[in-house]
Formats: structure tokens, sequence, C-alpha cells
């Protein structure tokens, strides 16, 4: 299965999960769009912009937002805007994805959903209503090239000035060409992969794969993988419910039969963290789930391996890798 990276909001809850298959807007009216010139050189830029670590993103942040220490994107107390870059697909084969349907799936609104353009980029903002007097904006925008989304996380509805700035903010986005950036740049957390047999083996979006041995194996194929996912956690969530939205998450790729084994409070290297061992079905065939959320301050790492097979023998090695997990 080719793989692709989900982002959306979470409905019910104040933060952004990840998952897999990219949101982004409908194909035929962005390839109505016209493809635009090569995007400027950093420094000619407007003044204000910041480059986003871990990625090729440059943002103009509102006042008293800056670059996040946890994940890649901005924060300013429980308010953020989180980036995913998919430097390895386009905005084109992922536009079917992206749109009202899986915000209104999770028992959210769309207030707005318009066509517009990012940087001379086809692009596509939606403004939302994922919980009840919550608001929050996603916004999509790339080419043949590239495909790039920004979410942020949800805002007070009564806040029309966090709302409208956070807006600007994202549309503000400036996407620079060049070499890949080091994906374990600015992250808050270690992993020793020398503990388990999990070693990593590649950036995909804002998610860190790890596999047997750094081999090339897909998220949703036949062998083991363990995705690490950054990402912003507010004081009105616990690591409970990072773990709970993922599994809701890969509820709508197709997990049937999730039945939970045991979780845990653990503390690696002091690190309080929440693990889930679960059975469930995936494509009609059982497979392990591991979880482990670990929060440092405002950030959630959620760490998540999927086995088909060798169930006892793959959660060791997860624990291996995700008990490896230190603080910077």
């Amino acid at each position: 299965m080719k793989q692709r990276t989900v982002l959306g909001v979470v409905g019910g809850r104040v933060g952004l999960i990840v998952s897999f298959g990219l949101l982004i807007g409908h194909t035929a009216m962005a390839q109505l769009l016209s493809k635009p010139s090569e995007a400027p050189a950093a420094e000619a830029l407007p003044a204000g912009y910041v480059r986003i670590p871990t990625t090729r993103l440059l943002l103009l942040p509102p006042t008293g937002f800056g670059t996040a220490p946890g994940f890649a994107g901005l924060r300013r107390g429980n308010n953020a805007v989180q980036v995913y870059e998919l430097p390895t697909t386009n905005y084109y084969t992922n536009a079917a994805s992206f749109g009202p349907t899986k915000i209104t799936a999770r028992g959210g609104k769309v207030l707005t959903d318009n066509a517009v353009q990012v940087q001379g980029y086809p692009a596509r903002l939606i403004w939302a209503e994922p919980q009840p007097a919550r608001r929050s904006y996603q916004l999509a925008f790339g080419d043949s090239t590239f495909a790039v989304l920004l979410t942020t996380t949800p805002y007070a509805a009564a806040d029309t000035a966090t709302g409208a700035a956070l807006r600007q903010a994202l549309l503000s986005a400036r996407y620079e060409r060049g070499a890949a950036p080091d994906p374990f740049a600015r992250l808050g957390f270690t992993l020793d992969d020398k503990a388990s047999r999990f070693t990593f083996a590649r950036q995909m979006g804002n998610q860190l794969i790890y596999t047997l041995d750094g081999g090339r194996a897909e998220p949703f194929g036949n062998e083991p993988v363990l995705t690490v996912i950054p990402m912003p956690f507010s004081s009105s969530m616990t690591a409970a419910d990072v773990a709970d939205d993922l599994i809701t998450t890969l509820r709508q790729y197709g997990l049937t039969d999730y039945t939970v084994r045991r979780t845990a409070t653990t503390h690696p290297h002091e690190l309080e963290s929440y693990e889930v061992e679960a059975y469930g079905k995936l494509r009609g065939q059982k497979v392990l789930i591991f979880q482990q959320v670990t929060v440092l301050r405002n950030t959630a790492i959620a760490l998540e391996g999927i086995a088909r097979d060798e169930y006892e023998a793959n959660l060791a090695e997860f624990k291996k890798l995700t008990h490896s997990i230190q603080k910077k």
C-alpha cells in the first residue's frame, strides 16, 4: 500500500493527531489551478519569518508565537500551528482525501471551505468547528512535486483575534526547495535504536519510521513497523486521550475487533509514560498494537508499533526501543 500521512483536527480533544493518509483537497479543483514559479530563497522573504525546524517551511508567526521545542510548528500556550511536510508525495495525488468528510466523521462541522493560493501554489483552506465552542483551521498546499499541510489546535470560538492571527499565519507559509532537513533537529528527546532490532528508517512528514534493521517496510504492510509522532499537548488532555485518538484513526483505516489486553503507567528514564498492548484486525488479519505515550511538558511523543506475527518477540523489541526514550 502506498504510504500517505493523515492529518486532522481531533473532535472532542484539544490537540492534533497524526495518522496515515493525508487530508488534502479535491483533485479536479487543484489541477485547474496554475502551477506556480519556483519558491523564492529564504533570504528574499519578508522580515519576521522563521524557519520551522525539521521542515522546508517558513512562517510569519503571530505575536507571542515562537517555534515549538518538541514538534514542527509554532506555539503560544495551548494555541499551536503544526506543520506536516510530505516531500515524497504531491498535492494532486493526495487531493481526494482532504476535505470536510474527515472532520464531519468525527462529529465536527465545516464552517468554510475555500480554494486559495499560497506562495502561488494551489491551496485549500478549511475553517472548522471540531467541537462545540471551538474553532480550527487546516491548510493544504503544494504542486506535482510536494505537499504540505498546516493545522491548528482548536481555539476558543469567542477568541476571534487568535483565530484571525492563526489564519494569517497559515496563509503566510513559504516553501523552500532544497536539501532535506535533519529529522532530529530540535526534538526534545532521543531514542537509542541500537537497543532494539527496530532502527530508524526514514522521516515521513512529521513522523519518524522505525523498521526491522532499518528496512523499507511500509506502514500497514506485512512487516512490523514502529512510528514515532511528536505532537502538541495541553493541560486538558491525558496520555490516554492521545492513545485513544490514535486508535480512533486506525479504525478509519480498517481496524476492527480492537481488544485491550494490558495498560500500564511506566517511567522509562524517569519520564512518565502510558502504555497500551492490544489486539485487533487490519484487513482481516490479526495484529498486535503497542502504544507508548510519553509527555514532555507541552509535547506528547506517541510511539505506536504494529505487528502481524511473532507478537511477543516484536512486542519485546518495540519496548526495547520505546523504553530507551530520554529527554535531551
